[in-house]
């Protein structure tokens, strides 16, 4: 058992992996359900605006509009989107373990460390970039931007994560 405190110790190794897992169910649990895309939310709004507008000689066009992109553009976006984000959580987990899976040695020791820390910064490029995706369709979709935050603040803390294990790597370089 170790003499430090459970809230004092440095994450695992073994934990990045589990996290990055955790973060790629989410996000396909997220996709599934439409990112909370939510069809009757919109026309709920679309009617308070119909009601609200009373003397606009072009509300029965912007009304038919709004309803037309509520049926079709949100539909084609929420479909796009699943592709996109599963393929970015896909590509953060392969990324890290192709490179968490090098150890370099021997005469090839400093290019096996670059060919190592390449894939952990594609990782890590990627975790922000699935990030900044989230926050887009969150700020996009009708829906409750709410449930993206706890899995964005999850990604944020995934990150120093995966710079911790190409920060231990650096041990391969002072072998001699």
């Amino acid at each position: 058992m170790s003499s430090v405190p459970k809230s004092r110790r440095q994450p695992h190794n073994f934990e990045t992996p589990k996290k990055l897992k955790a973060i790629r169910k989410r996000v396909t649990e997220l996709a599934v359900n439409d990112f909370g895309y939510d069809k009757e939310r919109l026309e709920i709004k679309i009617q308070k605006f119909a009601d609200s507008v009373t003397n606009f000689e072009r509300k029965d066009a912007i009304v038919a509009s709004m309803r037309a992109k509520n049926e079709s553009y949100y539909a084609d976006f929420v479909e796009d989107e699943t592709k996109v984000t599963r393929n970015m959580a896909r590509k953060i987990i392969c990324e890290f373990e192709m490179g968490n899976s090098i150890f370099p040695s021997g005469d090839a020791r400093v290019s096996e460390y670059r060919e190592r820390r390449r894939h952990l910064n594609e990782a890590i490029g990627w975790l922000f970039s699935l990030k900044q995706e989230l926050q887009y369709i969150a700020e996009t979709l009708p829906c409750d931007a709410n449930r993206y935050e706890s899995l964005i603040d999850e990604i944020e803390s995934a990150i120093p994560m995966v710079k911790g294990v190409r920060r231990a790597a650096n041990k391969f370089l002072k072998k001699g």
